[in-house]
């Protein structure tokens, strides 16, 4: 039955690991209603995890509490509604987890969008608000809570191997209209590495931080950026040969949960210039960090909201 669901693979991956004392932990993940999000509850309900499914879409998010229910009848599952270019549902989610003293040990930043047409939200560029606004906001409103909780706590952020492509600079936290569809994709990738590594670096406390990327993977993300049917079914077969399948590419947050002690490691697939392949720990990513301080200084600024006190 198992097999079934999760791919034989992964299931003979995930039992490599020794994962007797994850049972009954809590996962939270954003954009846990589809793609890498979806699988990577699914492989947490296959090890007895408690999951919570963090989306923006209450039929969505529905429809994916009622699928990991069928397919793993004894899951623990619940959904909450958070939409992470909203500042003010941002602290709604926080708020109803301090309210519920909900306890969480992995905090899995999966939520994301592509290549979008360029829209200013709430001051802010959507690609950017989304991918790295979103999660910058919720680590500052959550983090005091996460040390209150004492127990080991992982947060994961998740990076692509187009933050090769970045702009590495300043101006990434603030694009203009002028700058590509997917170069801010890219910054906002890139970006995310940086708040990985300032927590990483600046957070001595019982959270211990890690970023994952997925290699190049077809996931709706992507059938839903381009408009032509063609280009999205040829590149469909391209991916099916060249990229990382979902079930492989999501395989990244079980070497997180199986890994205690060793906080600061980037996991993804190395093949085939780390496109394709099982996780493992990544490092294409170790001299792009030049303007850390900088980065989050400007956050600070354009947000209101200060990361955490040193």
């Amino acid at each position: 039955m198992v097999i079934r669901m999760i791919h034989k693979r992964a299931v003979k991956y995930l039992n490599k690991f020794n994962f007797t004392n994850v049972e009954g932990k809590t996962i939270l993940i954003t954009g846990g209603n589809s793609g890498i999000g979806f699988m990577s509850a699914r492989y947490a309900c296959y090890l007895k995890m408690k999951v919570i499914i963090a989306c923006r879409s209450q039929k969505r998010g529905e429809e994916a509490i009622q699928k990991l229910k069928e397919e793993f009848p004894e899951s623990d599952v619940k959904l909450m509604l958070l939409d992470m270019s909203e500042e003010q549902s941002i602290k709604n989610f926080v708020n109803k987890i301090k309210e519920e003293k909900i306890d969480i040990d992995v905090l899995y930043h999966n939520a994301g969008v592509y290549r979008l047409p360029y829209q200013i939200k709430e001051n802010k560029e959507l690609v950017v608000s989304t991918n790295y606004f979103g999660p910058y906001i919720l680590m500052s409103l959550l983090l005091d809570y996460l040390h209150e909780l004492k127990h080991e706590i992982k947060v994961v952020f998740t990076s692509s191997i187009a933050a090769k492509w970045a702009k590495n600079n300043i101006d990434m936290l603030a694009p203009t209209e002028k700058v590509s569809r997917m170069t801010r994709y890219c910054n906002s990738k890139l970006l995310d590495a940086y708040l990985f590594k300032y927590l990483y670096e600046n957070d001595k406390s019982n959270v211990q931080y890690y970023l994952t990327h997925p290699g190049v993977t077809g996931t709706a993300l992507f059938s839903k950026a381009y408009k032509n049917k063609f280009f999205v079914a040829l590149t469909d077969g391209f991916m099916k040969v060249m990229g990382n399948p979902l079930w492989k590419s999501s395989l990244s947050i079980a070497r997180v949960i199986e890994n205690y002690g060793k906080s600061g490691l980037f996991y993804g697939p190395t093949h085939l210039f780390n496109w394709r392949g099982y996780p493992k720990v990544n490092k294409f990513l170790n001299k792009s960090y030049k303007h850390t301080d900088e980065i989050i200084k400007r956050s600070e600024e354009m947000t209101g909201y200060k990361l955490m006190n040193k």
